[in-house]
């Protein structure tokens, strides 16, 4: 996996999010600059998707690594928001739709690459709770609005389609690799960067990016009472995944080497080099992210690594605890690379905090600040509609009110009583819209998937089965496998996961 850091996708891809997001910066400024960005990319993705598909697929994908909700780049009209990522989606859906249509006109034969996917049924069964949980929002009469913005996220599943019918071979598998590993490392530098800004005397530039960033929704940058500023961004879950991805191939760069312990830390490979700063550098990003949802994420996937060492992979104990002592340098390495970053003595730093006490007041307190807390107030009152209709669900645009110390909600309300149909508990919203059977097809799918990796038993597919574990466990308690970031992740490994499969059997 690191040796992509020469494979020039892996620059270019960097290189073009650099700019993307500096243009974004200064579409804060000026929205003609917004706005002829989100253009540029539409215009330009619809033209190579004309003639590659699997080049605007390349794009959208980079899009959703980086863009958290997807308004990096958006167009206004009439009070109404367009976000980047929506264009992708339309624009790959229906150049993918148009070739479909003119293949079976030629061939007078319709094609269903997708259907070649083994253990269907999981799938098959999550989608028609899906559309369930949309004719049932109706049946109960919840409103229009609700309905279309809760279930819209869900369409983005149809992508799974082209994914299946244009991903089939390795070159394509390492282009995604090389797009997925540039667009982590980015979040991460980029994170690392917020962390310092936010944290020293810059002139007024962390005001701006702070606007930036709340406009474009990219991210949460909240300050703690002893100064230190919480860099959290949506999409920085792939930066977890991606950790446990690089884990995994550190584990293979250790178990491949016979040598003994000594020699081959006297003969460091390259790779082993190149992982250690990547795992270093993700790490700090999840550090800085402050999130406790990432936090148990991580601790969730640690566990799984260890169960498929031991249980699986079965490798040697002196290379178990080896490994072990590896990743335990890579944590002090993480928490020295985060203490640099928020306390370098140039220019001036604010506040007097110190990082290894923030981070265990963040670890214990779990009620007192006001998202926490908000969470706590939400889950009586979600468990009670849940249970006017356990088994059916009460379909999208299904709502709650509850009283909340959100500081954002009590700006308008001061008794805090607060409506919504978007839940930070992201497993009891999929129980709420879909029903029991929903929640039950779509854990199925996560088992059946990650039971694939087993049988599988490559490095690849088992690291993509720890992110699908860090996934399930985040989803707990911070929404994403309702989310464009969560079902985008699931069908791509499921994609790859299917390839995997072919080739395992040829």
């Amino acid at each position: 996996m690191a040796d992509l850091y020469k494979n020039k996708n892996f620059r270019n891809t960097f290189f073009l999010i650099f700019l993307a997001e500096l243009l974004s910066f200064l579409g804060y400024y000026n929205s003609g600059v917004n706005s002829l960005g989100f253009f540029i990319l539409a215009l330009a993705t619809m033209f190579v998707a004309f003639f590659e598909i699997e080049y605007g697929l390349y794009i959208l994908l980079t899009e959703l690594f980086i863009g958290s909700f997807g308004y990096l780049f958006y167009f206004e009209t009439e009070g109404l928001n367009i976000s980047i990522r929506i264009a992708f989606w339309l624009i790959i859906m229906s150049v993918w739709l148009a070739k479909v249509i003119i293949g079976a006109i030629k061939t007078k034969k319709l094609t269903a690459d997708f259907f070649r996917l083994n253990g269907l049924a999981p799938f098959v069964a999550l989608i028609i709770f899906i559309a369930w949980g949309l004719v049932n929002g109706l049946i109960n009469g919840n409103s229009l609005s609700n309905i279309f913005f809760d279930f819209n996220n869900w369409l983005y599943f149809l992508l799974i389609f082209p994914i299946f019918s244009i991903f089939k071979n390795d070159d394509q598998l390492k282009t995604i690799k090389s797009i997925f590993l540039a667009s982590t490392t980015w979040l991460s530098a980029k994170t690392i960067f917020l962390a310092y800004v936010f944290t020293h005397n810059l002139g007024g530039l962390d005001l701006e990016i702070y606007r930036w960033m709340r406009v474009d929704r990219l991210g949460e940058i909240t300050t703690t009472s002893a100064g230190f500023s919480r860099i959290f961004m949506q999409s920085q879950i792939f930066v977890l995944i991606g950790f446990f991805i690089i884990l995994f191939y550190l584990l293979k760069t250790i178990a491949e080497k016979n040598t003994s312990q000594k020699k081959f830390l006297l003969n460091i490979p390259g790779n082993l080099l190149k992982q250690l700063g990547l795992l270093t550098l993700f790490l700090s990003t999840i550090i800085i992210s402050f999130s406790r949802s990432y936090w148990l994420g991580l601790l969730a996937g640690g566990v799984f690594v260890w169960l498929v060492i031991l249980f699986k992979l079965k490798i040697k104990f002196k290379q178990f605890i080896f490994y072990n002592s590896i990743i335990l340098f890579i944590v002090i390495l993480s928490l020295i690379l985060t203490t640099v970053a928020v306390k370098f003595p140039y220019p001036y730093v604010f506040g007097g905090f110190n990082p290894a006490d923030i981070l265990s007041q963040r670890l214990t307190q779990v009620t007192g600040e006001a998202g926490a807390s908000s969470r706590w107030q939400l889950l009586p009152p979600l468990w009670q509609k849940i249970n006017t209709s356990p088994i059916l669900g009460r379909g999208f645009g299904a709502t709650v009110t509850y009283k909340t110390s959100d500081p954002r909600v009590l700006e308008n309300r001061p008794d805090g009583l607060y409506t919504t149909y978007s839940f930070e508990w992201g497993w009891l919203d999929v129980w709420l819209k879909l029903g029991l059977f929903g929640l039950l097809a779509y854990l199925f799918l996560f088992i059946k998937i990650i039971r694939d990796s087993l049988k599988i038993n490559s490095y690849l597919a088992l690291s993509l089965s720890a992110g699908l574990v860090v996934l399930a466990i985040v989803n707990i308690f911070s929404p994403y496998i309702n989310h464009p970031l969560g079902i985008g992740y699931i069908i791509l490994t499921m994609a790859i996961m299917e390839n995997l499969k072919i080739k395992t059997m040829n």
